[in-house]
């Protein structure tokens, strides 16, 4: 896929982008994605105010309110948005994006039932995904997908949970989604199972149940055509924007089907040979 061709400086762009005149702009536009996280607020559609964002300009403000929002503290992990050529186009986007996984949104969901509350978020979703756990440190690009196989040491079942509010829903575009971190929020992870015991990940069929019913079924290889090719995306376009990637990290590629509004009810992920995770959302 084109899209998952693409790649990034993030650092050469922010500074061409403050020769440019563009650094003030980057920060105050930052500032306010990271004041809407931290007031429980839903995050301002920038491109309203800034109608010609590139992918550049977005990634920039991005790693600006990444950075302020982390601290003195680091991801625990990265995520893939807009993976799948629908959502792209729903977008109006021609590639997906990526992001980090905020501390403290992890969900144990391993050794029984998950509690959920909507009360957290102002548009909660759920995204049934495939968990990459890494082994090994990753502090520069990597070649191709069997280097980044020596890079894993565990694969999970995995529910990501954005929070997608936004000021104007109706006017909200890729460029917007990519400020806010993919609306990163939190994620529950299954059990971790051995790579060398994993399943192939691409065949897989993941299907989950609200209250007994089927409300989405995918299949392993939405994300951007094939789950390695989506991780080693994810790992390379992270390095390439200036982040390091540490032991234990997690790697979330992308939604399998559908993204779901997150309604009340008790649900089952069901995610084949990778296992299940049940949750309630209250």
């Amino acid at each position: 896929m084109k899209a998952a061709r693409r790649t990034g400086a993030a650092f050469l762009a922010v500074l061409l982008l403050a020769a440019a005149g563009w650094g003030a702009d980057i920060q105050a536009m930052a500032e306010k994605v990271y004041s809407a996280a931290m007031d429980g607020k839903p995050f301002p559609v920038l491109t309203a105010e800034y109608p010609g964002m590139t992918v550049d300009e977005s990634y920039a403000v991005q790693t600006a309110y990444s950075k302020k929002r982390l601290g003195s503290e680091r991801p625990v992990g990265f995520k893939a948005g807009l993976t799948t050529e629908a959502t792209m186009k729903k977008f109006g986007s021609d590639t997906p994006f990526a992001a980090v996984l905020f501390p403290g949104g992890a969900l144990d969901g391993s050794a029984g039932p998950v509690e959920v509350n909507r009360a957290g978020f102002g548009n909660l979703m759920l995204e049934c995904e495939i968990g990459f756990i890494l082994g090994e440190p990753v502090k520069e690009p990597l070649k191709d997908v069997d280097t980044l196989k020596g890079k894993v040491a565990f694969l999970a079942a995995a529910i990501e949970l954005p929070d997608l509010a936004f000021t104007d829903m109706k006017q909200l575009k890729a460029a917007d989604i990519n400020a806010s971190a993919i609306s990163s929020k939190g994620f529950i992870m299954g059990k971790p199972l051995p790579l060398g015991e994993a399943p192939d990940i691409n065949e897989l069929i993941p299907v989950l149940s609200l209250d007994g019913a089927e409300v989405n079924r995918g299949k392993g290889s939405d994300a951007l055509g094939n789950q390695w090719e989506a991780a080693l995306w994810l790992v390379n376009t992270m390095v390439e924007h200036g982040w390091t990637l540490e032991k234990g990290d997690v790697l979330l590629t992308g939604a399998l089907g559908n993204m779901l509004p997150g309604k009340p009810g008790s649900y089952v992920y069901d995610a084949g040979a990778l296992g299940a995770i049940e949750f309630t959302v209250k």
